[in-house]
């Protein structure tokens, strides 16, 4: 459902190493000149579109990458001074930053906090050494430790923890260790990611010559679900395909919402804004996304388009199903009729009753009755949501 609020998400290019699964626009190494040359196409960037910004309400800013923590954090604070310049920046304005261990300071957590930024996502991956050095990661186990308490104690305890699954010589009781330290620290919202082997990544190149020690698919489905009961089992509520939060488990006023607010703007189809390098916006059913070329970023900050369309109402009730149906509790029948003034029974009826009628997706009739209802996967259906999704393609 479209209002005021808008989203902005900064892209980072720059890690010290790349991660051998990583298929993300990055660069390295990084120089001091390269932080310096990059901010200024930020801010030229983002100064040249007030348009998409002017009279709106910014609900979140994200920093990501990349690694954004490898950036002095001087660079991070003239970007977000530029956007203050031109869309108000309030006290309940979700500012996350990515940061991988190693890469953060006492000093440098200070300065974040300075400026605003008030939740933050490490990178564990994993709390095994083994399989850390398995992904490419640059830290160890005590780097996260110490980098989460970093941020704790540094006042930022709004933290997120990704983690991985799938993932080479993992097994189930090396997840569960790994489940275990993490939720010790006691995050407001954890991402566990099924590892994907991306093409034109190391990963590719070792599974194609039969050298990446991958668990069984039997078996990375076992941990897949694993992972879930075992969230689960210790409060953290699923509320996307990979993500879980805290604090959303009775829907009571009193629950503070730990839900990832920009990733939320996504898979709602809310307006959002990219600057930086390979970045995407959506405003309405214009989708544009930059250049991925850096050189060519630079010398023509948000000029470069590899994509610049308007979604044509077929692909914008697409997108509405297959990002909405991510959630766990799906997409709400009354904001597919305001978003494209149609009943969502005439363009997927069928294929809505198919899955129904297969255990795949439920209709939960809301308090007003079926117009407030919402549509949404079974278990069964986040488990194959890639085959259940494609249906939803017009």
């Amino acid at each position: 459902m479209k209002n005021n609020d808008i989203s902005i998400y900064i892209h980072i290019p720059f890690c010290v190493r790349k991660c051998l699964y990583c298929d993300f626009n990055s660069q390295v190494p990084a120089s001091e000149d390269a932080f310096f040359y990059y901010t200024d196409a930020l801010i030229k960037e983002i100064s040249s579109s007030r348009e998409y910004l002017t009279d709106r309400k910014l609900a979140s800013i994200y920093i990501g990458g990349g690694t954004p923590s490898v950036m002095p954090s001087m660079c991070i604070d003239r970007v977000l001074g530029c956007i203050s310049d031109i869309i108000s920046i309030e006290d309940d304005t979700e500012i996350t930053i990515e940061s991988n261990p190693g890469t953060v300071t006492e000093y440098k957590i200070k300065d974040y906090v300075k400026i605003g930024i008030n939740r933050v996502s490490i990178g564990a991956q994993s709390m095994i050494e083994d399989e850390l050095r398995a992904l490419g990661r640059i830290h160890t186990a005590k780097d996260f430790l110490e980098a989460y308490d970093k941020f704790y104690w540094g006042g930022i305890d709004n933290i997120s923890v990704d983690v991985m699954t799938g993932i080479p010589y993992q097994t189930r009781e090396s997840l569960i260790k790994t489940l275990e330290e993490v939720i010790r620290l006691h995050p407001k919202h954890i991402s566990a990611y099924s590892l994907i082997v991306e093409n034109g990544t190391p990963f590719y190149e070792k599974l194609m010559y039969g050298t990446l020690p991958l668990p069984t698919e039997d078996e990375a489905y076992i941990i897949y679900k694993l992972t879930q009961q075992y969230l689960a089992q210790n409060g953290y509520k699923r509320y996307e395909i990979s993500n879980y939060a805290l604090g959303t488990k009775s829907g009571s006023s009193k629950d503070k919402d730990y839900r990832c607010r920009h990733n939320l703007r996504y898979w709602e189809r809310g307006d959002y804004i990219g600057f930086g390098v390979s970045s995407a916006s959506l405003i309405g059913n214009h989708r544009f996304t930059n250049t991925a070329e850096l050189s060519e970023y630079v010398s023509a900050p948000g000029a470069v388009k590899t994509e610049d369309m308007t979604l044509s109402d077929k692909d914008a009730m697409a997108e509405f199903m297959f990002l909405g149906l991510r959630k766990t509790d799906g997409v709400k029948i009354s904001d597919f009729k305001e978003s494209f003034d149609t009943d969502i029974a005439d363009i997927y009826g069928e294929v809505m009753k198919k899955h129904i009628k297969d255990g795949l997706a439920e209709f939960i009739a809301g308090e007003e009755g079926e117009e407030d209802g919402r549509f949404m996967l079974t278990e069964r259906g986040m488990d194959v949501a890639n085959y259940v999704m494609s249906d939803y393609m017009l």
